[in-house]
């Protein structure tokens, strides 16, 4: 049985070198190559693979099948069997930094909170951690995060070594080792042991800082972001980029960033109850003049565009001020249909009981007193039909 030497394991570094191809494969996924021994990693663990190319050609993926062949899928198939690999040292980086990030940061929770890693996803933009306890402070989180930093600080060794599964037993692993023939054994000298396939540093100086972004509760623990090396690097740039413009437009000084938005947030709240209220004085302005629209100056049936209930229950209660009126109001407003009734005193009419009928057609309800009802839904084109019904009830 052919299975490929993984030559990453022992060194992460060479991204360039020469193969000879044993196997070329279709399969339902694509095009594959397979070669004796490569550097090429495969997606595992929650490190995603390689990419590169093949004598120039694109590598879209890499995996490892369970006959531990390693497939390297290509467009196409080279014209030669002997072939020079390239693979995408800046990923490659990458995936070392975050992925040695996660152990020392796995190793630092364990330490500081006595939170085992169940899980750890290494996704395009951020990686995350899941931990099996929920009540973690922001204290913990913090002390977890200086303690991993502290580690990259030491610029401490990181070391892997081939152990059997009966010596393993005897080392101190911070999560039970998997079955298999021999283990792999990721070492951060004095801070972590990890049985692990993925490709690593030779020093946690290389991870560079490790910086925890958020965290929030998931299922029974918690989820924990976090950027390593030049991810958080990036992330810092990016963010003070974001500081200062956000300063800039708001005419403050970084340092006051923070109180200046809290100021003009009251300035816009008490901007917006002002306009509201000036929009409801003009708006009972021309309430009067709807009348005209009544058939017999005692029912009036309207559509008022563009406002909300608050607006329609003001333009009623002014109208129903006068005897002998009955209206009933209805706007489209927030993607939602909004039904107001009312009536005056002298009128004998159940405005909530007329509400309940009406509701139905824009798939909603609501209710009221007898003198004022109001209620909506999400149905908006049955809006003219569910005045209409309450027009007709009142007329009956």
């Amino acid at each position: 049985m052919i299975k490929t030497e993984r030559l990453y394991l022992r060194d992460p570094y060479t991204t360039e070198f020469e193969a000879s191809i044993l196997e070329r494969l279709e399969t339902e996924e694509g095009r594959a190559l397979v070669f004796p021994r490569t550097y090429f990693y495969p997606e595992s663990g929650g490190q995603p693979y390689d990419l590169g190319s093949i004598d120039d050609i694109p590598v879209t993926r890499v995996i490892e099948t369970p006959e531990h062949k390693v497939l390297h899928f290509v467009e196409r198939f080279p014209e030669s069997d002997r072939v020079l690999c390239r693979i995408d040292g800046r990923r490659r980086r990458d995936h070392m930094q975050q992925h040695s990030g996660q152990h020392i940061l796995s190793a630092a929770f364990v330490k500081e909170a006595g939170a085992n890693t169940t899980s750890f996803h290494l996704g395009a933009a951020s990686s995350t951690i899941d931990l099996d306890k929920s009540s973690l402070t922001e204290e913990r989180i913090a002390r977890a995060e200086e303690a991993a930093n502290d580690a990259v600080r030491k610029a401490l060794p990181i070391r892997s070594h081939f152990v059997a599964p009966s010596e393993a037993q005897a080392l101190d692993l911070r999560k039970p080792a998997p079955d298999a023939e021999t283990l792999r054994i990721v070492e951060v000298e004095g801070f972590d042991n990890q049985a692990c396939c993925g490709t690593h540093p030779r020093s946690t100086a290389e991870v560079g800082p490790i910086v925890v972004r958020g965290a929030e509760r998931f299922k029974q623990g918690t989820r924990v972001e976090f950027l390593c090396g030049d991810r958080a690097l990036a992330d810092y740039r990016a963010t003070v980029s974001r500081i200062r413009s956000l300063a800039n437009v708001l005419s403050s000084t970084e340092a006051d960033l923070v109180p200046t938005a809290e100021r003009r947030e009251e300035e816009r709240k008490a901007m917006g109850k002002e306009l509201d209220r000036i929009r409801r004085e003009l708006l009972l302005f021309q309430v009067e003049d709807w009348m005209s629209d009544s058939a017999d100056g005692k029912l009036l049936v309207k559509v008022v565009p563009d406002v909300g209930p608050a607006e329609l229950r003001s333009a009623a209660t002014a109208l129903t001020g006068k005897p002998g009126r009955v209206v009933l109001l209805g706007s489209i407003e927030g993607g939602r249909a909004h039904l107001v009734f009312g009536c005056s005193e002298s009128v004998e009419a159940d405005m909530g009981a007329l509400l309940k009928s009406a509701a139905p057609l824009v798939e909603g309800r609501g209710g009221g007193s007898t003198r004022m009802a109001q209620g909506g839904g999400p149905r908006t084109e049955g809006l003219p039909a569910a005045l209409e019904k309450a027009a007709s009830l009142v007329r009956r």
